[in-house]
């Protein structure tokens, strides 16, 4: 009798525990580990050239610009010849306005109107079709989260300070909603070795580190300038240890891939 109870329970044990785990998600694999390095404005210029000096790291990059309406034919191209380098080209904004204020100020309708159906239409009839969109300053709330993920796959917000790297909002978080450290000389929490630190993080815990810069330059002399060497040393550090070079929309396309 003893023995008939038993196997009834161990057999209810086994019923109960495979209906639990149908119910739970698929575990997702390790991530490989790695970066994603994301420009924001239009200093197209800078873009096509730092990317010469970068291209020994073979690095990948997304540059989020703004103002397309204002770029020469020669940018343009350049822009061309990033993609066809490899990088992505996103967009941030037709006229970078900042979006929860102009929203407040002229409703939805019209931010969409003036500031990104335009700029979606510009990129798309110049062969450069962004399924990526970073905010202008950053300026964001759930609402125009929202309104932009109807629009791209990813959006990127950005995140500061230099809190120790499990606590830091700067890593892929598996969402479509993602948030970048600022990288320019400028910022308060401006540290080669803190920077390193988080990709030093990212490998030891299979996680993608973001990061976003403006203006690459030699030497730094006005705010929202990235210096070539802040960004050798974050490349050097990704190649040497054998971490990956993620374009933006890579993430969402991991967050489809299971």
């Amino acid at each position: 009798m003893k023995l008939k109870i038993s196997l009834l329970l161990l057999f209810s044990l086994i019923v109960f525990s495979c209906s639990q785990t149908d119910d739970l998600p698929a575990q997702q694999p390790n991530l490989q580990s790695g970066v994603v390095l994301t420009f924001d404005d239009d200093f197209v210029d800078e873009w096509f050239d730092v990317n010469t000096i970068l291209e020994p790291y073979d690095w990948k990059a997304t540059f989020f610009v703004t103002r397309f309406n204002q770029l020469s034919a020669n940018k343009i191209q350049k822009l061309k010849d990033l993609k066809s380098y490899g990088h992505e080209i996103g967009g941030h904004g037709l006229n970078h306005l900042n979006a929860p204020t102009f929203i407040s100020a002229n409703g939805t309708n019209e931010y969409l109107n003036q500031e990104i159906f335009p700029m979606i239409s510009l990129m798309n009839n110049n062969d450069l079709a962004a399924t990526s969109f970073a905010y202008p300053y950053g300026a964001r709330n759930s609402s125009t989260d929202n309104l932009m993920l109807d629009q791209f796959q990813i959006i990127r917000g950005t995140t500061y300070g230099n809190q120790i790297p499990a606590l830091q909002n700067c890593f892929y978080n598996d969402d479509r909603v993602v948030f970048g450290l600022g990288i320019d000389k400028n910022y308060s929490h401006f540290s080669i070795p803190y920077f390193l630190s988080l990709l030093e993080y990212a490998k030891n815990n299979h996680k993608i580190v973001i990061f976003y810069a403006h203006k690459p330059v030699t030497t730094f002399q006005n705010n929202y300038e990235t210096e070539y060497q802040t960004l050798i040393e974050i490349c050097n550090y990704v190649k040497s240890n054998n971490m990956k070079f993620y374009k933006i929309s890579e993430l969402y396309n991991l967050q489809n891939s299971f």
